[in-house]
Protein backbone atom coordinates (compact mmCIF):
# COMPACT_ATOMS: atom_id res chain seq x y z
CA UNK A 1 0.00 0.00 0.00
CA UNK A 2 1.44 3.37 -1.07
CA UNK A 3 0.71 6.01 1.55
CA UNK A 4 1.44 9.73 1.38
CA UNK A 5 1.68 11.19 4.87
CA UNK A 6 1.41 14.97 4.79
CA UNK A 7 2.23 17.43 7.53
CA UNK A 8 0.86 20.90 8.09
CA UNK A 9 3.13 23.65 6.79
CA UNK A 10 4.66 26.15 9.22
CA UNK A 11 2.89 24.84 12.34
CA UNK A 12 2.46 27.20 15.27
CA UNK A 13 0.83 25.70 18.35
CA UNK A 14 -0.54 27.28 21.48
CA UNK A 15 -1.45 23.90 22.93
CA UNK A 16 -1.06 23.73 26.69
CA UNK A 17 -1.50 19.95 26.83
CA UNK A 18 2.16 19.66 25.88
CA UNK A 19 3.67 22.28 28.13
CA UNK A 20 2.73 24.97 30.61
CA UNK A 21 3.75 28.11 28.78
CA UNK A 22 2.49 29.76 25.62
CA UNK A 23 4.88 30.30 22.78
CA UNK A 24 4.68 32.10 19.46
CA UNK A 25 7.64 30.18 18.02
CA UNK A 26 7.00 27.52 15.37
CA UNK A 27 6.69 24.12 17.01
CA UNK A 28 7.94 21.43 14.69
CA UNK A 29 6.75 18.23 16.37
CA UNK A 30 3.21 17.03 16.99
CA UNK A 31 2.87 13.93 19.17
CA UNK A 32 -0.24 12.61 17.41
CA UNK A 33 1.21 13.08 13.93
CA UNK A 34 4.54 11.60 14.99
CA UNK A 35 3.38 8.50 16.85
CA UNK A 36 1.08 7.60 13.94
CA UNK A 37 3.93 8.01 11.46
CA UNK A 38 6.05 5.59 13.51
CA UNK A 39 3.28 3.01 13.47
CA UNK A 40 2.63 3.37 9.75
CA UNK A 41 6.32 3.19 8.88
CA UNK A 42 6.85 0.11 11.07
CA UNK A 43 3.82 -1.57 9.51
CA UNK A 44 4.36 -0.57 5.86
CA UNK A 45 8.03 0.40 5.58
CA UNK A 46 9.18 2.85 2.93
CA UNK A 47 5.82 2.69 1.17
CA UNK A 48 4.90 5.43 3.64
CA UNK A 49 6.22 8.75 2.31
CA UNK A 50 6.36 11.49 4.93
CA UNK A 51 6.24 14.84 3.17
CA UNK A 52 7.74 17.40 3.18
CA UNK A 53 9.78 15.23 5.53
CA UNK A 54 9.57 14.87 9.31
CA UNK A 55 13.36 15.22 9.55
CA UNK A 56 13.30 15.83 13.31
CA UNK A 57 12.15 12.22 13.81
CA UNK A 58 15.34 10.80 12.30
CA UNK A 59 18.27 11.15 14.78
CA UNK A 60 20.92 11.23 12.07
CA UNK A 61 19.10 13.89 10.08
CA UNK A 62 18.39 15.88 13.24
CA UNK A 63 22.11 16.10 13.95
CA UNK A 64 22.71 17.55 10.49
CA UNK A 65 20.16 20.29 11.14
CA UNK A 66 21.12 21.00 14.73
CA UNK A 67 21.76 24.67 14.03
CA UNK A 68 18.29 25.45 12.70
CA UNK A 69 17.01 28.42 14.71
CA UNK A 70 13.58 29.78 15.49
CA UNK A 71 11.99 26.37 16.08
CA UNK A 72 11.07 24.57 19.25
CA UNK A 73 10.19 21.01 20.19
CA UNK A 74 7.77 19.62 22.74
CA UNK A 75 8.76 16.98 25.27
CA UNK A 76 12.58 17.17 25.02
CA UNK A 77 12.26 14.83 22.01
CA UNK A 78 11.72 11.84 24.31
CA UNK A 79 9.83 8.64 23.44
CA UNK A 80 8.99 9.21 19.76
CA UNK A 81 12.15 10.61 18.28
CA UNK A 82 14.64 7.78 17.84
CA UNK A 83 12.42 5.28 16.01
CA UNK A 84 12.96 6.22 12.34
CA UNK A 85 16.07 5.76 10.22
CA UNK A 86 17.38 6.44 6.71
CA UNK A 87 15.65 9.73 6.04
CA UNK A 88 17.03 9.94 2.51
CA UNK A 89 15.79 6.47 1.56
CA UNK A 90 12.25 7.83 1.20
CA UNK A 91 11.26 8.93 -2.32
CA UNK A 92 9.81 12.42 -1.85
CA UNK A 93 10.23 13.53 -5.47
CA UNK A 94 7.45 14.95 -7.65
CA UNK A 95 4.75 14.43 -5.00
CA UNK A 96 2.31 16.96 -6.43
CA UNK A 97 2.24 15.26 -9.83
CA UNK A 98 2.00 11.84 -8.21
CA UNK A 99 -1.14 13.00 -6.42
CA UNK A 100 -2.62 14.20 -9.70
CA UNK A 101 -1.83 10.85 -11.30
CA UNK A 102 -3.41 8.88 -8.41
CA UNK A 103 -0.07 7.24 -7.61
CA UNK A 104 -0.89 6.78 -3.92
CA UNK A 105 -3.49 4.43 -2.47
CA UNK A 106 -4.04 6.68 0.52
CA UNK A 107 -3.30 10.29 1.41
CA UNK A 108 -3.17 11.04 5.14
CA UNK A 109 -3.09 14.56 6.54
CA UNK A 110 -1.42 13.74 9.84
CA UNK A 111 -2.12 17.11 11.45
CA UNK A 112 -4.71 19.30 9.77
CA UNK A 113 -4.59 22.56 11.73
CA UNK A 114 -2.78 25.11 9.60
CA UNK A 115 -2.03 25.17 5.88
CA UNK A 116 -2.71 21.76 4.32
CA UNK A 117 -0.41 21.34 1.35
CA UNK A 118 -1.74 19.88 -1.91
CA UNK A 119 -5.28 19.86 -0.52
CA UNK A 120 -6.94 20.89 -3.78
CA UNK A 121 -4.97 18.29 -5.74
CA UNK A 122 -5.79 15.60 -3.19
CA UNK A 123 -9.53 16.35 -3.20
CA UNK A 124 -9.62 16.40 -7.00
CA UNK A 125 -7.79 13.09 -7.25
CA UNK A 126 -9.32 9.63 -6.98
CA UNK A 127 -7.17 8.77 -3.96
CA UNK A 128 -8.75 8.07 -0.58
CA UNK A 129 -8.07 10.82 1.97
CA UNK A 130 -7.77 10.70 5.75
CA UNK A 131 -7.75 13.80 7.94
CA UNK A 132 -6.31 13.61 11.46
CA UNK A 133 -7.32 16.45 13.77
CA UNK A 134 -4.70 16.44 16.52
CA UNK A 135 -5.86 19.54 18.40
CA UNK A 136 -6.99 19.67 22.02
CA UNK A 137 -10.21 21.56 21.47
CA UNK A 138 -13.56 20.06 20.51
CA UNK A 139 -13.73 21.95 17.23
CA UNK A 140 -14.31 19.94 14.05
CA UNK A 141 -13.36 21.21 10.61
CA UNK A 142 -16.69 20.73 8.83
CA UNK A 143 -15.10 21.58 5.47
CA UNK A 144 -13.09 18.37 5.63
CA UNK A 145 -15.50 15.90 7.25
CA UNK A 146 -17.25 15.13 3.96
CA UNK A 147 -14.03 15.12 1.91
CA UNK A 148 -12.66 11.92 3.39
CA UNK A 149 -12.33 9.95 6.62
CA UNK A 150 -11.94 12.22 9.67
CA UNK A 151 -10.24 11.31 12.96
CA UNK A 152 -10.43 13.56 16.02
CA UNK A 153 -8.20 13.24 19.09
CA UNK A 154 -10.38 15.14 21.58
CA UNK A 155 -13.80 13.96 20.41
CA UNK A 156 -16.44 15.00 22.93
CA UNK A 157 -19.49 13.35 21.35
CA UNK A 158 -20.33 10.94 18.57
CA UNK A 159 -20.65 12.40 15.08
CA UNK A 160 -21.26 10.79 11.73
CA UNK A 161 -18.08 10.15 9.70
CA UNK A 162 -15.85 11.20 12.62
CA UNK A 163 -13.79 8.63 14.51
CA UNK A 164 -11.78 8.94 17.73
CA UNK A 165 -8.01 8.68 17.76
CA UNK A 166 -5.45 8.89 20.55
CA UNK A 167 -1.77 8.94 21.36
CA UNK A 168 0.20 5.71 21.57
CA UNK A 169 3.74 4.57 22.30
CA UNK A 170 6.28 2.77 20.08
CA UNK A 171 6.47 -0.87 21.10
CA UNK A 172 10.27 -0.61 21.40
CA UNK A 173 9.73 1.77 24.35
CA UNK A 174 7.69 -0.68 26.44
CA UNK A 175 9.62 -2.57 29.14
CA UNK A 176 9.43 -6.35 29.13
CA UNK A 177 8.45 -6.74 32.80
CA UNK A 178 7.70 -4.60 35.84
CA UNK A 179 10.25 -3.67 38.47
CA UNK A 180 9.14 -5.77 41.44
CA UNK A 181 11.21 -3.72 43.90
CA UNK A 182 10.22 -0.09 43.20
CA UNK A 183 11.72 2.69 45.30
CA UNK A 184 8.76 5.09 45.27
CA UNK A 185 5.11 4.76 46.19
CA UNK A 186 4.31 7.82 44.06
CA UNK A 187 6.62 8.95 41.28
CA UNK A 188 8.48 12.18 42.11
CA UNK A 189 7.51 13.87 38.84
CA UNK A 190 4.32 15.84 39.48
CA UNK A 191 2.55 17.05 36.32
CA UNK A 192 2.46 20.83 36.17
CA UNK A 193 4.97 21.24 39.01
CA UNK A 194 7.98 22.42 37.02
CA UNK A 195 10.45 21.93 39.88
CA UNK A 196 10.00 18.18 39.45
CA UNK A 197 10.83 18.23 35.72
CA UNK A 198 14.47 17.41 36.37
CA UNK A 199 15.08 14.53 33.95
CA UNK A 200 17.46 15.55 31.18
CA UNK A 201 17.92 12.05 29.78
CA UNK A 202 15.16 9.78 28.52
CA UNK A 203 16.47 6.74 30.40
CA UNK A 204 16.46 8.70 33.69
CA UNK A 205 12.89 9.79 33.00
CA UNK A 206 11.81 6.22 32.32
CA UNK A 207 13.69 4.85 35.33
CA UNK A 208 11.75 7.24 37.54
CA UNK A 209 8.46 5.67 36.41
CA UNK A 210 9.88 2.13 36.56
CA UNK A 211 10.81 2.79 40.19
CA UNK A 212 7.31 3.98 41.14
CA UNK A 213 4.17 2.01 41.96
CA UNK A 214 1.88 4.93 41.11
CA UNK A 215 2.28 8.05 38.98
CA UNK A 216 0.02 11.08 38.90
CA UNK A 217 -1.58 12.19 35.66
CA UNK A 218 -4.64 14.18 34.68
CA UNK A 219 -6.36 16.18 31.98
CA UNK A 220 -4.57 19.36 30.93
CA UNK A 221 -6.12 21.31 28.05
CA UNK A 222 -7.21 17.97 26.56
CA UNK A 223 -7.70 14.54 28.05
CA UNK A 224 -5.08 12.78 25.97
CA UNK A 225 -1.44 13.10 26.94
CA UNK A 226 1.67 11.16 25.99
CA UNK A 227 2.51 10.94 29.69
CA UNK A 228 -0.34 8.44 30.28
CA UNK A 229 1.29 6.01 27.87
CA UNK A 230 4.84 6.61 29.13
CA UNK A 231 3.69 5.74 32.65
CA UNK A 232 1.99 2.53 31.51
CA UNK A 233 4.90 1.54 29.25
CA UNK A 234 7.24 1.66 32.24
CA UNK A 235 5.17 -0.50 34.55
CA UNK A 236 3.75 2.21 36.78
CA UNK A 237 0.03 2.67 37.50
CA UNK A 238 -1.46 6.01 36.40
CA UNK A 239 -3.29 7.74 39.24
CA UNK A 240 -5.59 9.54 36.80
CA UNK A 241 -7.42 12.35 38.57
CA UNK A 242 -11.07 12.91 37.51
CA UNK A 243 -10.89 10.19 34.85
CA UNK A 244 -14.55 9.41 35.50
CA UNK A 245 -15.41 12.71 33.76
CA UNK A 246 -13.74 11.72 30.49
CA UNK A 247 -16.18 11.38 27.54
CA UNK A 248 -16.68 7.89 26.13
CA UNK A 249 -15.48 9.14 22.74
CA UNK A 250 -12.08 10.25 24.07
CA UNK A 251 -9.18 8.03 25.23
CA UNK A 252 -11.09 5.16 23.69
CA UNK A 253 -8.28 2.59 23.97
CA UNK A 254 -7.08 3.52 27.44
CA UNK A 255 -8.22 0.92 30.03
CA UNK A 256 -10.34 3.51 31.81
CA UNK A 257 -12.40 0.99 33.76
CA UNK A 258 -9.33 -0.69 35.24
CA UNK A 259 -7.64 2.63 36.01
CA UNK A 260 -10.76 3.88 37.80
CA UNK A 261 -10.89 0.63 39.76
CA UNK A 262 -7.28 1.05 40.92
CA UNK A 263 -7.76 4.74 41.68
CA UNK A 264 -10.79 4.02 43.87
CA UNK A 265 -8.91 1.29 45.73
CA UNK A 266 -5.68 3.17 46.35
CA UNK A 267 -6.25 6.93 46.11
CA UNK A 268 -6.04 7.15 49.93
CA UNK A 269 -2.29 6.89 49.50
CA UNK A 270 -2.41 10.48 48.21
CA UNK A 271 -3.52 11.63 51.67
CA UNK A 272 0.09 11.29 52.82
CA UNK A 273 1.21 14.04 50.43
CA UNK A 274 0.81 17.78 50.88
CA UNK A 275 -1.95 18.86 48.43
CA UNK A 276 0.06 22.00 47.61
CA UNK A 277 2.86 19.77 46.33
CA UNK A 278 0.97 17.19 44.30
CA UNK A 279 -2.17 18.90 42.98
CA UNK A 280 -2.65 21.80 40.62
CA UNK A 281 -4.96 24.50 41.98
CA UNK A 282 -8.08 23.23 40.25
CA UNK A 283 -7.77 19.83 41.96
CA UNK A 284 -7.35 21.14 45.51
CA UNK A 285 -10.34 21.23 47.83
CA UNK A 286 -11.02 21.27 51.57
CA UNK A 287 -11.54 17.53 51.62
CA UNK A 288 -7.98 16.87 50.43
CA UNK A 289 -6.54 19.20 53.07
CA UNK A 290 -8.71 17.58 55.74
CA UNK A 291 -7.43 14.09 54.93
CA UNK A 292 -3.85 15.33 54.74
CA UNK A 293 -4.16 17.01 58.16
CA UNK A 294 -5.81 13.93 59.59
CA UNK A 295 -2.98 11.64 58.44
CA UNK A 296 -0.10 14.13 58.75
CA UNK A 297 1.54 12.21 61.58
CA UNK A 298 1.17 8.85 59.89
CA UNK A 299 4.24 7.49 58.18
CA UNK A 300 4.03 6.81 54.45
CA UNK A 301 4.39 3.04 53.95
CA UNK A 302 7.45 1.91 52.06
CA UNK A 303 6.85 0.66 48.51
CA UNK A 304 7.74 -2.92 49.37
CA UNK A 305 5.60 -2.98 52.52
CA UNK A 306 2.67 -1.58 50.52
CA UNK A 307 3.11 -4.32 47.93
CA UNK A 308 3.47 -6.97 50.61
CA UNK A 309 0.25 -5.82 52.25
CA UNK A 310 -1.57 -5.49 48.90
CA UNK A 311 -0.26 -8.37 46.82
CA UNK A 312 -2.69 -7.61 44.01
CA UNK A 313 -0.76 -4.40 43.25
CA UNK A 314 1.88 -6.15 41.18
CA UNK A 315 -0.83 -8.07 39.39
CA UNK A 316 -2.47 -4.79 38.44
CA UNK A 317 0.89 -3.49 37.23
CA UNK A 318 1.54 -6.64 35.20
CA UNK A 319 -1.92 -6.64 33.66
CA UNK A 320 -1.69 -2.98 32.67
CA UNK A 321 1.75 -3.50 31.15
CA UNK A 322 0.50 -6.43 29.08
CA UNK A 323 -2.52 -4.40 28.01
CA UNK A 324 -0.19 -1.63 26.88
CA UNK A 325 1.89 -4.05 24.81
CA UNK A 326 -1.23 -5.35 23.08
CA UNK A 327 -3.39 -2.25 22.67
CA UNK A 328 -1.49 1.01 23.07
CA UNK A 329 1.41 0.83 20.62
CA UNK A 330 2.02 3.10 17.65
CA UNK A 331 1.80 0.01 15.46
CA UNK A 332 -1.63 -0.88 16.87
CA UNK A 333 -2.78 2.70 16.33
CA UNK A 334 -1.73 2.59 12.68
CA UNK A 335 -3.52 -0.75 12.28
CA UNK A 336 -6.70 0.78 13.74
CA UNK A 337 -6.52 3.72 11.35
CA UNK A 338 -6.03 1.52 8.27
CA UNK A 339 -8.72 -0.98 9.31
CA UNK A 340 -11.19 1.87 9.91
CA UNK A 341 -10.37 3.33 6.50
CA UNK A 342 -10.85 -0.06 4.79
CA UNK A 343 -14.38 -0.21 6.21
CA UNK A 344 -15.13 3.46 5.49
CA UNK A 345 -13.97 3.36 1.86
CA UNK A 346 -15.37 -0.09 1.09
Amino acid sequence: MKILYLKTENPVFRDLSYHDSITDAPIRNDFMHDTLLIGLRNNFGNDVVDYPGAWYMYPEERKKRANITGEEFFGKLYTLYDSLENYNSIDREDVKNKIKKNFFDLIIYGSIRGKNIFLEEAINSKTKIIFVDTSDDGFLDESKINKGLYFKRELFSSKRNVHPIHFAIPKKKIISSINIRPKNVLSPLIPGRMKTYIYEKENKYYNMYQNSIFSLTYRKTGWDCLRHYEILANGSIPMFIKLEECPNTTLTSLPKGKLLEVFNLYNKILNYYNPFKIYKKRFRDLKKFYHYGKDIYKKLPSPLSLIEKNKELNQYRNNLLEYTKTNLTSEKLAEYLINTSNIFFK
